[in-house]
């Protein structure tokens, strides 16, 4: 995966949809483009430069407090902040925003499924699909998912969890979760379908990649919604939905994650 060292104002691929035009208080836009793929969450290297990243959007950031900041992370991106912050990298100053999107605070049972795949020890129709995503031979970063406490974890990785849940709680002022993976229509919603299904989540509760419990990563389902004007919003969204690149349904109010966005802001 390619890793760009200065933040971007346009994201070079698709991972991303539009947030410019829905966010009119932000004065400008920044994005970090980061290898999430050959790399585990918890290398000190990368926690760094997620700090670093943040810190540069605006100058004023003083020492290693990230100050006037909307800070908004997907996935993976999730788990680096708070590992960043749980090991004293950097902070997130009162005067700053975290927008939290999917993020796998518990790991992820297709990071699982994926290694057992790549070992083929689940079924030849999953081997194959598994191995032309070029997700085999597994990773670093899909290795540093594994679910916390299943047997592709270990101590080390499942204190560090611990300690990311932690800051994840401490810092996180508003996050999108999903408790299905119906999704959007989109040309990849049929592959979140088929994780949703088959990779051996411990519910059906997931967004294709990660479960619902694993994103609220300790929060109480209490504090969540169903609807775009909830600041902790429960979906129905995929996990590419809520990277907002397939924008809003029409009517269901469990799948607006541009308008839930516009909202918070």
């Amino acid at each position: 995966m390619t890793e760009e060292p200065e933040n971007l104002d346009v994201f070079p691929t698709k991972y991303w949809g539009n947030l410019t035009d829905h966010a009119p208080c932000c004065l400008s836009m920044k994005y970090a483009m980061l290898n999430t793929v050959n790399n585990s969450w918890t290398d000190g290297e990368q926690q760094q430069k997620v700090c670093d990243r943040a810190l540069a959007v605006n100058g004023a950031s003083q020492d290693s407090a990230i100050t006037d900041t909307i800070i908004i992370t997907h996935s993976m991106g999730n788990l680096m902040l708070a590992g960043a912050i749980a090991t004293g990298k950097c902070s997130i100053a009162s005067s700053s925003t975290w927008v939290g999107l999917s993020g796998p605070l518990r790991g992820s049972m297709a990071s699982n499924y994926f290694q057992k795949s790549c070992k083929n020890e689940t079924n030849f129709i999953v081997e194959d699909l598994v191995a032309k995503t070029g997700y085999c031979p597994a990773d670093d970063g899909i290795i540093s998912l594994a679910y916390e406490g299943d047997s592709y974890s270990n101590s080390e990785l499942d204190a560090a969890y611990v300690e990311a849940q932690k800051a994840y709680r401490s810092n996180v002022d508003a996050l999108m979760c999903s408790n299905g993976f119906s999704g959007l229509r989109s040309d990849r919603q049929w592959w979140y379908w088929t994780l949703g299904t088959i990779a051996s989540h411990h519910s059906f509760k997931n967004d294709g990649l990660v479960e619902f419990y694993s994103c609220a990563g300790g929060f109480p389902t209490s504090d969540f919604g169903n609807s775009y004007e909830d600041k902790f919003y429960v979906t129905k969204l995929n996990h590419a939905d809520t990277a907002f690149r397939n924008g809003d349904a029409l009517l269901s109010k469990a799948k607006m994650p541009v308008k839930w966005f516009e909202c918070l802001l």
